[in-house]
């Protein structure tokens, strides 16, 4: 049986959710809720790659002195939340008491509540709210909390990152990127489109900064998994 006092109720602010600030309350207030002071949601990427909370899809609400510096990344890939959220498919609770995090450490937290989240586009998210209850929910809670996380974060997506994804390439850049996935190189494909090498290059720089990658390898597999090419 779900427990009625794990779920927030959240009421007409979700429907009107429309900009990041809309949902960085909301996802506040849900943390609130389950007595947690912190929260934080963002993307899991490989298991490689820590987390990076200056990211712009990234929310939270941990002050700046506590979020690390090097490469970009808040908590590495061995932090022992990181491990988990992406071994995860299921919400669950952690005793930062047994597992110290390397971000919250700052806080006093003492327990951590964590609900893994997926786009359609097969991308990993993770919401994570921190606080200094000894009692960790029980799984009823836990499902009432996942599914409060789950329709806020569909919202989100439906909002910000569908769009953020894919509709900030034009024509030629999505060109670029199709042609990039077949393995051909800038000097090729400056070729193919009648082209100078440097423009291609340009092109590229511009779709790594709006897809948020590095290297081509990742822009392509971003492209294949926003459906922006087959």
């Amino acid at each position: 049986m779900l427990m009625p006092e794990a779920a927030y109720h959240l009421g007409p602010e979700l429907d009107r959710a429309v900009n990041r600030m809309d949902f960085f309350r909301l996802f506040k207030a849900l943390a609130v809720h389950q007595q947690c002071q912190y929260f934080m949601l963002s993307e899991m990427a490989g298991e490689e790659e820590g987390v990076n909370l200056q990211h712009p899809h990234a929310l939270h609400n941990m002050p700046d002195s506590w979020l690390g510096r090097t490469n970009g990344r808040s908590m590495g890939s061995n932090d022992p939340l990181v491990i988990r959220s992406k071994r995860s498919t299921a919400p669950f609770s952690l005793d930062l008491r047994d597992h110290p995090s390397s971000l919250t450490g700052a806080s006093g937290a003492q327990t951590a509540i964590a609900v893994p989240l997926h786009t359609l586009a097969a991308k990993r998210y993770c919401l994570m709210m921190f606080g200094d209850t000894v009692q960790p929910p029980q799984h009823e809670n836990l499902a009432v909390i996942a599914l409060d996380a789950t329709l806020i974060f569909q919202r989100y997506f439906e909002a910000i990152l569908s769009l953020d994804s894919v509709s900030g390439l034009n024509e030629r850049e999505i060109q670029i990127v199709r042609w990039t996935s077949e393995g051909k190189t800038s000097a090729e494909i400056a070729i193919i489109l009648g082209l100078s090498e440097h423009t291609v290059n340009s092109y590229i720089a511009a779709v790594l900064r709006k897809l948020h990658v590095v290297n081509r390898a990742q822009m392509v597999a971003s492209a294949l998994r926003s459906g922006l090419i087959t």
